[in-house]
């Protein structure tokens, strides 16, 4: 016997119990105002037993977890021009989600405006995926949008093909030889740039150790405020590179956190990005 079914048995045998006892009253000649005054305070009593118990059960119905995304993306170096299968793990708790209303995944390349949305399948266990094929070289968002059981969650990742910090350097170099200095100065990469960029990484740099990375960042001799920056960071004579968004902590600067787990020499490409300005500039670090 469930909780409910005990609940209504009990206010039956209440109700049972109220009658005989107005009959035993009646039986012995009581008055009709003490007996309705009564019956009044036992009809209270089974209505406030009702509310309880629905108060109970509206306490005992259990929260619905939240639905959680896995954004499945490659790993390791990717080339231009390969197909790249995007996928989705969605669950609910312990339980993976097959029903999910829709799915989706956003692409947007760093810098750009427009994006670009693929429709996922569902491939079985709750794993949705789709296949993309990226022609050009650069570091590109990728937003997976899910929604189900009246829940939406869309966490990003960034997937980097090819090497845009070689690409952008090759661009950089072809603007200054063969452009003129006007149009160098409007990519903001040429030598008219105004935009200067002044690393800090703190005190000696230790390995294992919280390093607070920052920079001061002028346009015109006037602090650059309100600037996108980004640091790209990768180890000598590996391939791998970890992109890093830096917060504004004050006029011009720019703060952000990371710790090496490697001894060595890192470069590390900082990114400004303001409008139509796109500057970066390179320096090497040491880890002790």
């Amino acid at each position: 016997m469930n909780r409910i079914k005990f609940i209504l048995l009990i206010q039956q045998l209440y109700i049972i119990k109220v009658l005989l006892v107005l009959e035993s009253y009646l039986n012995r000649g009581i008055d009709m105002k003490k007996i309705s005054l009564l019956f009044a305070f036992l009809i209270v009593g089974v209505l406030a037993a009702c509310s309880n118990d629905g108060g109970q059960s509206e306490q005992d119905q259990e929260v619905p977890e939240l639905i959680e995304v896995d954004l499945r993306l490659p790993e390791g170096q990717l080339e231009a021009g390969a197909a790249v299968v995007l996928e989705a793990a969605v669950t609910q708790g312990n339980e993976v989600v097959e029903d999910a209303n829709e799915v989706k995944f956003e692409i947007r390349e760093e810098g750009g405006t427009e994006s670009e949305m693929l429709e996922a399948e569902h491939k079985g266990k709750g794993v949705y995926s789709a296949e993309k094929q990226f022609d050009s070289e650069g570091t590109y968002k990728i937003t997976a949008h899910v929604t189900a059981r009246d829940m939406h969650n869309m966490p990003s990742k960034e997937l980097i093909v090819g090497n845009p910090a070689e690409q952008e350097h090759h661009e950089h170099h072809d603007d200054s030889t063969s452009g003129s200095g006007e149009e160098s100065h409007e990519h903001g990469h040429g030598h008219e740039s105004t935009v200067t960029v002044d690393f800090q990484s703190g005190t000696e740099l230790k390995v294992n150790e919280k390093t607070n990375l920052s920079v001061s960042i002028q346009e015109a001799g006037k602090p650059l405020t309100q600037a996108e920056i980004r640091f790209e960071i990768w180890k000598e004579g590996q391939e791998k590179h970890e992109f890093i968004e830096a917060a504004e902590a004050g006029e011009g600067v720019y703060e952000a956190e990371r710790t090496f787990s490697e001894s060595g020499t890192y470069q590390i490409n900082v990114h400004v990005t303001k409008g139509s300005l796109h500057e970066h500039q390179m320096f090497t670090i040491t880890v002790k």
